[in-house]
């Protein structure tokens, strides 16, 4: 019984810990919107995302995290010249631990994309966010509650919060950089797309406290990342390597890998009447945390990814590797319509 408590109250000391920075996403290449405001309208016409993690579900109570994310070009993007405004939409819902601590954001963005070549063009864009977090205190087990040879419920708690709900409102804005250099061929062997950004969340430093509401205040998150995918050519494959840091506070973190694309069919750019199937596979690893497979499959505008996190850190003795499931739904659009993708 002391073991299990001891468990108990380390998990809910890790719960804790995770609700003070932000969420994370194994599939970081696919929740842009999350990753930096500024990749709305960067690639696509249009495309909508729904996430879901699920983590640490083999030590109890799990750390859930949805997301769903929405953006459309506002105006229409010419080659080599002018810019294109995008507007998005991002819901997160994220709960975590016993007690519960569940917290609820709501972000609204504008995105500019100003052509630089036939290739390049530099997107910025601003985001602002209403967020809602809430701790149902009456559900956790508290070191006051434990008479001596186990829980006993009808104990108090001890615990005197100054609130147990807050809201505050949040700003982000970042800068991306997009390459995209289609194939000449109906094989798309020789395309080439490139992905550089930098974002940064929090900038008014919002509260993140139920106990004193004006001291203790959310840091701001810096987050980093380069992703591609590059055709391999003479082949019906494509590498797609991606590196992504996030740093908030002491609090820092460092996904890298890569995925490999087979190309089951192409599409026929004129016609249209073949539609894209391609399947993905690969490994990434979160430095000091993870080891995470990923698997993908793209066909026409829809895609759905699944992957799974194995622990490689000292939780490993607690979870015996299972660190999260997390699976992806996707719907994008291109500028030429629903068969012909800029990626």
């Amino acid at each position: 019984m002391k073991i299990r408590s001891l468990l108990i109250c380390f998990f809910l000391l890790l719960s804790i810990i995770s609700n003070a920075q932000d969420i994370h996403f194994s599939f970081a290449e696919r929740n842009p919107l999350v990753l930096n405001p500024a990749l709305a309208g960067a690639n696509f016409k249009k495309e909508a995302t729904l996430n879901y993690r699920n983590q640490w579900s083999s030590l109890g109570d799990p750390i859930t995290t949805t997301s769903l994310g929405f953006y459309s070009r506002l105006t229409k993007q010419r080659r080599n010249i002018g810019n294109t405004l995008a507007l998005g939409l991002q819901f997160v819902n994220d709960k975590s631990g016993n007690p519960s601590i569940s917290s609820n954001s709501f972000s609204f963005i504008l995105a500019d994309h100003i052509q630089i070549s036939n290739e390049s063009k530099i997107g910025v864009a601003l985001s602002a966010g209403y967020s809602q977090r809430a701790i149902r205190i009456n559900d956790g087990q508290w070191a006051t509650q434990y008479n001596g040879t186990a829980y006993d419920p009808s104990l108090g708690s001890g615990e005197s919060l100054e609130s147990t709900e807050f809201r505050y409102l949040d700003l982000g804005a970042g800068i991306v950089y997009t390459f995209i250099e289609s194939g000449r061929t109906f094989s798309q062997s020789e395309s080439r797309i490139i992905n550089v950004g930098l974002s940064a969340y929090h900038l008014n430093r919002p509260n993140n406290s139920f106990y004193d509401l004006n001291t203790d205040r959310l840091p701001v998150r810096v987050s980093a990342f380069a992703s591609a995918e590059r055709g391999i050519p003479g082949t019906n494959g494509a590498v797609l390597p991606g590196v992504y840091y996030h740093q908030q506070g002491s609090a820092n973190q460092l996904l890298v890998g890569a995925l490999y694309k087979f190309r089951i069919t192409d599409d026929t750019k004129y016609t249209g009447f073949n539609k894209p199937l391609s399947v993905s596979f690969g490994l990434f690893g979160r430095l000091k945390d993870a080891a995470i497979f990923k698997l993908m499959l793209d066909w026409d505008q829809y895609s759905f990814g699944y992957s799974f996190d194995f622990n490689t850190s000292g939780l490993n003795e607690y979870s015996s590797g299972f660190g999260a499931n997390e699976i992806f739904l996707r719907f994008r659009m291109s500028e030429g319509g629903p068969s012909r993708f800029s990626r």
